[in-house]
């Protein structure tokens, strides 16, 4: 097994992680060049569509999700094309059928920012439906092309949409450009290989996409209703300083990420599932260690670079907030587990960390400073993520033994299906099992 729990060459593995950070700079220079583009208000406006469309993205998860399953599992894609363009499809038409409300409750002057959210559904969900295909052939250098091409085409429409015009609606439009350019190239990518379809295939992947998507939305949720309970429990000045604070947070949860991406398809195939889970586990703890203490070493550092002088407050404490998000990214892995191997149960995870949020800080209270508020946090999220690491690395030895035996015959079996499915690119050839 290499690095990355899987056969493929260390080098096609390692282009993962670079593909990652490279279109997440790309997703981080949208939004400075926006704040130093747009007056406030704008800025405001944008930054309310930038989370709608976030929303937008869910089925995006979810059919990668499901098409890497499936393809890790059985090899298989039939029902995937048609189902992607049924949710797709769907997921415009709902979000057009609710403009007008979205844009009243956002306080939008019109809808147009509001449809260029919508015209990027249906190309997102063929983004993610081949990224899936990708990482679960573990076909690594088309899934750090799909990562760029994806996540930085749209990023990329949009920065020069801000440059040149300066507006959130135009903004919006670029992205919307950049995400239906790239899913265009894709779409005529894939055409030559004509998969096949199935009206029961594609109804399978609409269910079983329908609850990846309730897991990916809930914990999309869940990393945002820290700051949205600080506005609500604090003073304005003291939620605007944890809201600083929520920014080590984030670094922490998406920190393993691109790691979490190579180890899917393992954790999706029996024989390999209890010793994906390891590796992912030492992974995310890994990774923790190393946030954790880093912040708590370099705090003011840390802080100076998120805010400035003016939130030297949390020097001593932010590693608190990096704790927070490291224990969140443990909470994810179990979430993400649990969907490779087909599982609807562990979203109940991320429903009893929500009330657990609503309990100690809406019913229990006494959370009216930053440190407080991150501190009850934390204790919440930790039991989740004591139960979650133990719902990882609980894959029973009888279950390894079992099908140790014919580990070595399904390894040449599924080598030969990946070649002889996937022999017409160089990817597959770098990718697939030998």
């Amino acid at each position: 097994m290499t690095l990355a729990g899987v056969r493929g060459p260390r080098v096609a593995a390692a282009l993962v992680p670079g593909a990652f950070l490279a279109a997440n700079a790309l997703s981080y220079a949208l939004l400075l060049a926006a704040a130093h583009r747009m007056p406030a208000a704008a800025y405001g406006e944008l930054s309310s569509l930038l989370g709608l469309l976030l929303v937008a993205t869910i089925p995006m998860l979810a059919l990668q999700t499901v098409a890497a399953r499936r393809v890790a599992v059985d090899g298989g894609e039939a029902g995937i094309v048609a189902g992607t363009v049924r949710i797709g499809l769907a997921a415009t038409g709902a979000i057009l059928l609710a403009s007008p409300a979205l844009a009243a409750f956002l306080h939008l002057h019109d809808v147009v920012g509001v449809v260029m959210v919508a015209a990027t559904a249906l190309p997102l969900g063929v983004i993610g439906a081949a990224s899936g295909l990708a990482q679960g052939r573990r076909q690594y250098r088309r899934l750090a092309l799909l990562l760029l091409v994806g996540t930085g085409g749209r990023s990329l429409g949009g920065v020069v949409a801000v440059l040149l015009f300066g507006t959130p609606d135009a903004t919006l439009a670029g992205i919307a450009v950049g995400t239906v350019a790239a899913a265009a190239g894709i779409a005529l990518d894939r055409a030559r290989t004509r998969p096949p379809q199935d009206g029961a295939a594609a109804r399978g992947v609409v269910v079983e996409a329908a609850h990846a998507a309730h897991a990916h939305g809930l914990f999309l949720l869940l990393t945002s209703m820290d700051v949205l309970l600080a506005r609500h429990a604090l003073p304005s000045a003291q939620a605007g300083v944890y809201a600083v604070g929520a920014v080590a947070t984030r670094a922490a949860l998406w920190l393993p990420q691109s790691v979490l991406l190579l180890l899917f398809a393992s954790l999706a195939q029996q024989h390999s599932r209890r010793a994906a889970g390891r590796r992912a586990t030492a992974v995310v703890l890994g990774s923790a260690l190393l946030a954790v203490a880093g912040t708590a070493l370099l705090g003011p550092l840390v802080v100076g670079a998120i805010g400035g002088a003016r939130y030297h407050e949390l020097d001593p404490v932010v590693w608190l907030w990096t704790l927070l998000g490291a224990l969140l990214a443990i909470l994810q892995l179990a979430v993400l587990a649990g969907l490779a191997r087909g599982s609807r149960r562990r979203a109940a995870l991320l429903w009893a960390v929500l009330g657990g949020y609503l309990v100690v800080v809406v019913g229990v209270g006494g959370v009216d400073t930053p440190r407080r508020l991150v501190l009850a946090l934390v204790g919440v999220v930790g039991v989740a993520a004591v139960v979650s690491l133990w719902l990882v690395l609980r894959e029973p030895a009888a279950l390894a033994t079992a099908v140790a035996d014919d580990t070595a015959a399904g390894d040449d079996t599924a080598a030969d299906d990946d070649t002889a499915a996937d022999d017409d690119t160089a990817d597959t050839r770098d990718a697939a099992s030998r």
